[in-house]
């Protein structure tokens, strides 16, 4: 029995086991990249705004039709001499265009079949054959395709803009998770230094009774070395809890990492904060703001040249238009009367043809029509233009002002938050020099349980407090790349 159980648990530390990740800054990276519903979701945006740009080229793209119609009627003639055709058969062939100069075109081949009677004649298989090209054109509004080339030129501004921005928003994706992951590192950082801590209050307690037992020490320092315990365990389960917040998070971002044990692999904190350090100094050479480095002024140019565009869209809401319709057709009849006494006429399709090409039966037809709006169109125009306005002057002035900022901050806060460190450690050594006098002093009984133990908390929060530091300047670093994104530095993944 003994040996079932024991098989049953390494099995299962076994299966642990190979749930393990262990995860490191290079594969976390690659895993979302990989797999990841944010990529996905970016990525679809792109696809909208692609298939939104491609729908306005599809309105200027040729489209054929095709119909047929077919009419039967039992209908008497109101006059006896007034023929009634039944059946009828229509059918009609063609091919429309929008073009980008305000016009359209419209080319068709229509057919007309029927057979019908009057009181004195017969009507059989009678075709008429026409051919029809009508040409729309803006006189107005869209003289020469002038809002026609804007909204033409907009979604190609848009679709260009939204490449850029799928671009950045990849890399602020990635630059989240790098920041998780750093999250976990120093979290990691401060759950050794606080177990380290915590198994040294448990040491000083175990001491404390001990010395108790040998009536050296009273219940007061017994019970005031196992609160410093408590103290530091729950500290310790603290940081546990939020390790647990950090992975959920990084699964959430990188869902293969779901039901994995994930353990960090070996890596160098004091490797990389001199690769930031580097990474500021490439930063701190460029004088003025280096556009080089970001797409985002990309961004706000191309925002500028939608504005203006949108800014001429919305003025000519309410204006009027005129547009000219025009139609060229060649019409073929055929409708012979072979007897010659006026009873019966007969016709084929082929005949219908050949009437075109004998006779001159052809039609032209123009008319103008004016649009003048007579409703509210003129204060809705005003607030068009007004809310695009600052829609885009709010989009544009934070991107730049963003941009001019961040790039002017980095260096003063990296500096600032280099001397705090500085500062700690100074902190942290000279606690350190303090808490080995203490300890002289305590054995000595110079000084009480407590002394000590506030001067123990004072040397635990001082080195928490440098990696919280360090934490921050990853973190400034961060926010630099999610604005200069191609920054070329060797922490810039």
């Amino acid at each position: 029995m003994k040996k079932i159980l024991y098989l049953l648990v390494l099995a299962s530390f076994t299966n642990q086991s190979l749930l393990a990740f262990e995860l490191s800054e290079e594969s976390l990276i690659k895993l979302a990249k990989k797999d990841s519903p944010q990529l996905d979701e970016i990525q679809s945006r792109l696809l909208e705004a692609k298939a939104n740009y491609q729908m306005s080229n599809d309105n200027l793209s040729s489209e054929a039709y095709a119909g047929y119609n077919h009419v039967t009627t039992n209908e008497k003639a109101p006059v006896p001499f007034f023929p009634i055709y039944s059946p009828v058969n229509q059918y009609k062939l063609g091919v429309r265009k929008n073009f980008k100069y305000g016009l359209s075109a419209d080319v068709s081949a229509s057919v007309q079949q029927q057979s019908g009677s009057s009181a004195n004649s017969e009507f059989d298989n009678i075709h008429t054959t026409i051919y029809d090209l009508t040409i729309n054109i803006d006189l107005w509004q869209d003289l020469f395709g002038r809002l026609t080339r804007l909204r033409l030129d907009n979604a190609k501004l848009n679709f260009e803009s939204n490449k850029l921005k799928s671009k950045i928003e990849n890399k602020t994706f990635l630059v989240a998770v790098r920041r998780m992951y750093w999250n976990l590192v120093a979290n990691a950082e401060k759950l050794k230094i606080s177990k380290r801590l915590l198994t040294q209050a448990e040491k000083q307690a175990k001491d404390a009774r001990q010395r108790k037992r040998n009536s050296i020490a009273d219940a007061g320092e017994v019970a005031r070395y196992e609160s410093q315990v408590a103290s530091r365990r729950g500290s310790v389960l603290l940081l546990e809890y939020q390790r647990e917040q950090i992975i959920k998070a990084l699964t959430d971002m990188v869902p293969q990492l779901s039901g994995k044990e994930i353990v960090l692999a070996p890596y160098s904190v004091d490797k990389s904060i001199f690769d930031v350090l580097a990474c500021t100094q490439i930063i701190g050479k460029e004088q003025t703001v280096p556009y080089k480095f970001t797409d985002y002024d990309e961004v706000t140019g191309i925002l500028k040249k939608i504005q203006k565009n949108q800014s001429q869209l919305d003025e000519s809401y309410d204006d009027i238009d005129l547009k000219l319709s025009t139609s060229f057709k060649q019409i073929g009849v055929a409708s012979e009367d072979p007897d010659g006494n006026g009873n019966l006429y007969e016709g084929s399709y082929q005949e219908s043809l050949d009437d075109i090409a004998d006779n001159d039966r052809s039609a032209f037809q123009a008319g103008l029509t004016l649009t003048i709006p007579l409703g509210s169109q003129e204060k809705t125009a005003q607030v068009k233009e007004e809310y695009n306005k600052r829609r885009l002057d709010a989009s544009i002035k934070s991107t730049e002002n963003n941009i001019i900022a961040t790039h002017n901050q980095i260096s003063r806060q990296i500096k600032v938050l280099q001397e705090v460190i500085k500062t700690q450690r100074l902190n942290s050594d000279k606690l350190n020099i303090r808490l080995k006098d203490m300890r002289k002093k305590f054995n000595q009984a110079r000084i009480s349980v407590s002394d000590l133990i506030q001067d123990q908390d004072a040397l635990l929060n001082s080195d928490l407090a440098i990696i919280d530091t360090q934490l921050e300047i990853l973190n400034t670093l961060f926010d630099y790349f999610t604005i200069f994104t191609d920054t070329p530095c060797g922490f810039n993944k």
